[in-house]
């Protein structure tokens, strides 16, 4: 980035955007404004709804009252950044990225899911090549380097060919009002940030069989995700996501022909074969030490990197067609399940998935 300052606009002060690094147990920086702050990217210009909000985050940040807005299009058509990060709610997603677009932003930061539905992230996709502005998706775990390890350790083929996967984002059930624009319950919001991994560690999904659950309901979003997918490599995964649970686990469970991976969100474990000490002529596997990894932080790096690209001297790991694929394969989830569990081959055409109709809205 060049030395004289540019101009850099949150869009959204909220938990994500601001507000989660007054979390006493969280890793910092855990938010944008932190990972921008440690990145040595300095916010110029803020936009929030809510007066409160807004007024606590530019005491936060230094951010003088004129640079302070209530209406992103006040903001970006009459500031144009260069820099915009979107961290909003999802069904806002969309016209804030175009505008943003649109207005000169060279770079949107935006945060997952990319929108509510495939022919908003096509919109936004669109409008951002035809100016020539660069996405990066929040699924921040592609800059985690237990993740990146993982990655390593399955190409290398640390524990043989990957057979089968248990990918699980464990939550409670869906707590909101089943607004259209919202796009899903927890499969999106939450196992976005599932999928993205499959993707990211096992390559493009091929085909999708879903089936969605209420709990007590006949109408509105999931609040329990089952799917059966299988990769391009013929990798098997199988994904839960929500569930009506009283805790919070990401899990991911790799099993392969030599041994076993599992990582979740504060612990990563490898299992390798070795001769059984139970049954003769068997391999059992046991617990091995994980290989050294340099611990970071995702948000300070996501913001390293947009930083580097900025400057144009780095590829992007977290593209907006990654954003748009993940959201692709949860809609053949939803899609699958509305028509009896059918299997659903990807790519799918985005006016196949009506989400009104889906879900009884």
């Amino acid at each position: 980035m060049r030395d004289s300052p540019i101009k850099i606009a949150l869009i959204g002060c909220g938990r994500i955007g601001f507000l989660l690094e007054q979390d006493p147990l969280r890793y910092k920086p855990c938010t944008h404004f932190g990972g921008a702050a440690s990145a040595g990217i300095q916010v110029s210009h803020a936009c929030d709804i809510s007066r409160e909000r807004l007024a606590l985050f530019a005491r936060k940040a230094g951010i003088p009252h004129e640079n302070q807005f209530r209406d992103y299009r006040r903001l970006l058509r009459s500031v144009r950044p260069e820099l915009v990060i979107i961290a909003t709610w999802t069904e806002s997603h969309e016209t804030i990225a175009v505008e943003a677009a649109r207005c000169g932003a060279r770079m949107i930061i935006l945060e997952k899911p990319m929108a509510s539905n495939l022919r908003g992230c096509r919109r936004i996709l669109d409008q951002c090549s035809e100016q020539g502005t660069s996405i990066i998706v929040c699924h921040e775990r592609r800059y985690d380097s237990r993740y990146r390890k993982v990655k390593e350790l399955v190409s290398r083929g640390k524990i043989g060919r990957i057979k089968t996967v248990h990918a699980s984002i464990l939550t409670s059930g869906y707590n909101g009002s089943s607004r259209l624009g919202e796009g899903g319950g927890p499969l999106l919001h939450d196992g976005t940030h599932l999928v993205d991994m499959i993707r990211y560690l096992f390559g493009e999904v091929a085909t999708v069989e879903g089936l969605f659950q209420r709990i007590g309901r006949t109408s509105g979003f999931e609040d329990r995700a089952l799917a059966w997918l299988t990769t391009e490599q013929n990798v098997e995964v199988f994904l839960e996501a929500g569930g009506n649970r009283n805790y919070f686990i990401f899990e991911i469970e790799i099993s392969g022909t030599k041994g076993k991976i599992i990582i979740g969100n504060g612990y990563e474990k490898l299992f390798l074969n070795r001769p059984s000490k139970f049954y003769k002529g068997f391999r059992d596997i046991v617990e091995k030490p994980f290989p050294q990894y340099k611990k970071n932080n995702c948000f300070h790096d996501l913001y390293r990197e947009a930083k580097l690209a900025l400057d144009g001297n780095t590829a992007v790991a977290s593209s907006g067609m990654d954003g748009y694929r993940a959201l692709e394969v949860i809609h053949a989830i939803y899609l699958s399940s509305h028509q009896n569990r059918k299997k659903v081959s990807l790519p799918i055409n985005p006016r196949s998935v009506n989400l009104k109709k889906i879900f009884d809205l």
